[in-house]
C-alpha cells in the first residue's frame, strides 16, 4: 500500500477539507503539522511551499487541495463525492468556498502584519468579498438540500466554519438558511474531528 504523508496546517481551511475527504473516503495518512514559514523541506516537494501538500511514497507529489480531494475520491472504493451528473454545479461551488477561504485568510495574513505595514483598505476589500460570497451562496447554492454527501457541501461548510473562526459569525443572522444548515452539518463526526485546534 502506499504511504500517504499530508503536510498540513492546524487551522487550514483547505486542509481540513482534505482530512474530512480522507476520513470518507477511508484513505489512510500520516498528517504533518508544519508551519509553512519555517519550512524549507516543503521547496522538495511543492516550490510554492504552500499546505496541503500531499507525498506519495516520497516519490510523487500533489499539490493544491481540490487535486488531493480528487485523488482520495479516485483510490476510494467508497460512493464518490463528485456526482457525475451534477460535476460541473459541485464544482464551481467548490471555486467559490475556496474563494471565501482565501479572502478570510487573505484578511488575517494582513491583521497579523506589523501595524504600521497594514492595509486597511486591502482588509476591507476581503471582508466585503467574504461577506458578498456568503450571501451568494445562500441565495443560490442549493446542493444542501439532498442527502447524498458531496464535496461542495464539505468545501462549503469548511469555508463557512473558518469565516466564523478567524473573522466574524454575524452573517448567521443574515443567512438563516446556512446557519441551520451548517448547525445540523457539524454534528457529523468528521466535521467534529476536524475542529481547527486553537478553537477546539
Amino acid at each position: 500500500m502506499e504511504k500517504l504523508i499530508l503536510y498540513n496546517g492546524p487551522n487550514s481551511p483547505f486542509g481540513r477539507k482534505v482530512k474530512i475527504t480522507a476520513i470518507i473516503q477511508e484513505i489512510k495518512i500520516d498528517e504533518k503539522i508544519v508551519k509553512v514559514e519555517q519550512s524549507e523541506f516543503l521547496d522538495k516537494y511543492n516550490p510554492l511551499r504552500k499546505i496541503p501538500t500531499l507525498v506519495i511514497d516520497n516519490k510523487q507529489t500533489i499539490i493544491d487541495s481540490d487535486n488531493i480531494c480528487l485523488y482520495f475520491n479516485q483510490i476510494s472504493r467508497n460512493q464518490t463525492l463528485f456526482d457525475p451528473e451534477s460535476y460541473w454545479s459541485i464544482m464551481s461551488t467548490i471555486s467559490i468556498a475556496n474563494g471565501l477561504m482565501e479572502s478570510v485568510l487573505e484578511r488575517r495574513m494582513e491583521i497579523i502584519r506589523p501595524s504600521g505595514e497594514q492595509s486597511k483598505g486591502y482588509i476591507q476589500k476581503q471582508e466585503i468579498r467574504a461577506i458578498r460570497t456568503i450571501n451568494w451562496i445562500e441565495k443560490n447554492w442549493t446542493n444542501f438540500k439532498s442527502n447524498r454527501l458531496s464535496m461542495d457541501q464539505i468545501a462549503v461548510a469548511c469555508a463557512l466554519e473558518y469565516t466564523k473562526f478567524r473573522f466574524t459569525d454575524k452573517w448567521t443572522k443574515d443567512c438563516i438558511i446556512l446557519d441551520k444548515w451548517l448547525k445540523i452539518f457539524n454534528q457529523k463526526d468528521f466535521m467534529k474531528n476536524t475542529i481547527p485546534k486553537e478553537s477546539a
